[in-house]
């Protein structure tokens, strides 16, 4: 989910990488006028898109789900809750944060088609 490689490719990879780096970079520049800014980093995200392109062969995000602790891919809402949150008062004093929403892939570290296990 853009902090780590998931065996999409370096620019991809490094696009996710340059959007949470700056967000940080804007979260510091941008406090002292009470702007905050934080992101969020979702990992493969059950989309009408998403299930269109599987819709004939659904067993293909299997392994996706191997991968990932808790099971499942986050559905759009999943992703939506932590940015809604941001937008409340009780996250006032948050700022250059990276929430990865990811059902725990990236605490668990990633097994994917990068890495070769032993």
């Amino acid at each position: 989910p853009g902090v780590g490689s998931t065996g999409t490719g370096a620019a991809y990879g490094m696009s996710k990488a340059a959007m949470i780096h700056m967000s940080k970079v804007l979260a510091c520049e941008w406090a002292k006028i009470n702007v905050r800014v934080n992101a969020v980093a979702p990992w493969m995200t059950m989309t009408p898109m998403l299930e269109e392109a599987v819709r004939d062969n659904p067993g293909q995000l299997d392994k996706v789900k191997e991968w990932t602790p808790a099971g499942r891919l986050p559905t759009v809402e999943d992703c939506a809750s932590p940015i809604t949150y941001f937008c409340m008062p009780t996250s006032k004093y948050i700022t250059g944060q990276l929430v990865s929403v990811d059902g725990g892939l990236t605490i668990q570290a990633f097994d994917g088609p990068c890495v070769t296990p032993s």
